[in-house]
């Protein structure tokens, strides 16, 4: 048994042919039929019908041809009308559909396939600091590049009208660092321009980069420990804190270093900052630093670099 579309379909053909539309006949006939949507329920004055949607697909020639030229479109819809029109069943829509190459059905037929691109994820904030202080180290600021590795990054999407979304960064550096810009605008203006080119991507754009201080609680910096915590994990090393300053007879606070492959201990005493000639790699397998070191960001770089191989510094 034919199916009931291709059917429709040939008889469409034929009439078209018995009118003479020759052309408009091996159109249909070349055309691909489809059901557009289930059969609606009509009322035509005493009697109810089935209308059915119709789509025929047809290749580009063909479609050009039909949408260029009304009067043979409404000679093809008029043909399938007829076929269609019964007692109980009306044509209520004949739809022309352009015929996808390599597919042979209509955008219709495959529209749900195509799946949306996933959304990209969005880089780490550690990872945006990270390229913006090598962008400012190759641009030889290696002053400007300590500050953002020190620093914490805060990021918030804000409302945007354009495609894009719109990304505020908030860069909270060390206060010592933070008062150095303040007495430094060029260097400011190239650490935010550095951390735009950073986070810039394709399916978002920064919309501003502000500089603030680093939050701490009430009543003081953070502790030295976690100073040296922070540079010694932009050094890719880890420290743990095995014991605080409460330990017996006040010996202060006791880190645990892990850098290079290597175990090391540092203690921080409870001690203003020394006058001396800096620290020396073959003591730092067990060393003693007064917390006073720890209090400028430059000497807390210059332990970290110490601890992570780099030798003995000034």
């Amino acid at each position: 048994m034919i199916p009931a579309l291709t059917a429709l379909k040939a008889a469409v053909a034929a009439l078209l042919e018995a009118r003479g539309e020759r052309g408009l006949s091996a159109l249909v006939v070349g055309g691909e039929l489809a059901l557009a949507a289930p059969p609606q329920r009509w009322t035509l004055g005493s009697r109810e019908v089935s209308a059915s949607r119709l789509a025929l697909a047809v290749d580009a020639p063909e479609f050009a041809a039909l949408t260029a030229d009304p009067s043979r479109l409404a000679a093809v819809k008029e043909a399938f009308a007829s076929a269609v029109r019964t007692p109980e069943t009306e044509l209520a829509d004949l739809s022309l559909v352009l015929r996808l190459p390599g597919v042979g059905r209509g955008w219709s037929h495959i529209y749900r396939e195509a799946a949306l691109p996933a959304a990209p994820e969005r880089p780490a904030p550690d990872a945006v600091l990270g390229g913006a202080a090598a962008l400012l180290e190759a641009s030889g600021d290696a002053r400007g590049a300590a500050m953002l590795r020190r620093a914490r990054l805060e990021e918030a999407q804000v409302a945007g009208g354009g495609g894009a979304a719109l990304v505020r960064c908030v860069v909270r550096l060390e206060p010592a660092d933070r008062a150095a810009l303040d007495r430094d605008g060029e260097r400011a203006e190239r650490l935010r321009r550095a951390v735009r080119d950073a986070g810039t991507r394709a399916s978002a754009a920064i919309a501003s980069v502000e500089l603030a201080t680093a939050l701490y609680p009430l009543g003081g910096a953070a502790a030295p420990e976690a100073r040296l915590a922070r540079a010694l994990a932009a050094r890719g090393a880890v420290a743990v804190t095995i014991r605080g300053d409460d330990g017996p007879e006040g010996e202060g606070v006791e880190l645990a270093v892990v850098a290079s492959g290597e175990l090391m201990r540092v203690r921080i005493t409870a001690a203003p900052e020394r006058d001396h000639g800096g620290w020396r790699a073959e003591a730092i397998r067990a060393i003693t630093v007064a917390a006073g070191d720890l209090a400028r960001p430059e000497r807390t770089e210059e332990l970290a670099a110490l601890l992570c191989g780099g030798g003995e510094l000034p």
